[in-house]
């Protein structure tokens, strides 16, 4: 809901158009904008709780990374939560009210603005998230499934960062159409992730579910009546 969907939503209905100043964004607002951000609420806190819940299977000897990347995740959401507060209850209310004294500030924080303050949150609190799920990654192991787990949740680590780096370099970057595609993929990259922590976890409660009817035999329980 915060990815391609939204903004496929959001550009069939009412888009903004690209960016030029403060005042043409106010014009042309309209709350189903605040659509991806909502939606991304929602991942950051399902972020959150993929790595608490990858931190609890984690071996004795791997909750030092873990741990670490418990800190990180809650400073990716700091990071994301801020942005999209600002982007959700801020700039909706300077727009509704627009005043050319509010340009500078809506310049500055409007995502609409390839080159705003915006972006730089954005994408290193996910370049946090990213070295959070290439820490927590040894803890898929052992099977063929696991490893490919770990695998995808290594992969998101270079690829936020690069993500970050590239916005110091190339403000505005994500707005062209290499950008574009680099978010459908990294998209796509998250999705596969969480499918596939999915699939572990629901694996591993089987196996525990078994081992568990395995140690109850039938000697161990008692006799009615007994």
């Amino acid at each position: 809901m915060s990815g391609p969907l939204a903004l496929l939503v959001v550009n069939a209905t009412h888009p903004q158009p690209p960016w030029r100043d403060a005042a043409l964004y106010a014009r042309s607002y309209h709350p189903v904008q605040v659509f991806p951000y909502l939606g991304g609420l929602l991942l950051v806190i399902g972020l959150v709780l993929l790595v608490t819940s990858v931190h609890a299977l984690a071996d004795r000897d791997l909750k030092v990374r873990t741990g670490t990347a418990q800190t990180l995740a809650a400073v990716f959401a700091t990071f994301i939560f801020f942005n999209y507060v600002v982007q959700t209850t801020y700039l909706p209310t300077l727009a509704a009210h627009y005043d050319d004294r509010y340009a500078a500030t809506v310049s500055m924080f409007s995502i609409s603005n390839p080159t705003s303050l915006a972006w730089a949150i954005e994408m290193w609190g996910y370049a946090f998230i990213g070295v959070a799920t290439w820490l927590v990654a040894p803890v898929f192991h052992g099977s063929r499934l696991e490893r490919v787990t770990a695998l995808a949740f290594m992969a998101n680590g270079p690829v936020s960062v690069i993500g970050g780096l590239l916005t110091t370099v190339r403000p505005g970057w994500v707005m062209t159409t290499p950008g574009l595609v680099a978010f459908t993929g990294w998209n796509l990259l998250l999705a596969a992730m969480a499918a596939l922590a999915l699939a572990v976890f629901r694996r591993r409660a089987g196996e525990r579910a078994d081992s568990a009817r395995g140690r109850v035999g039938p000697a161990e329980i008692a006799p009615a009546g007994r």
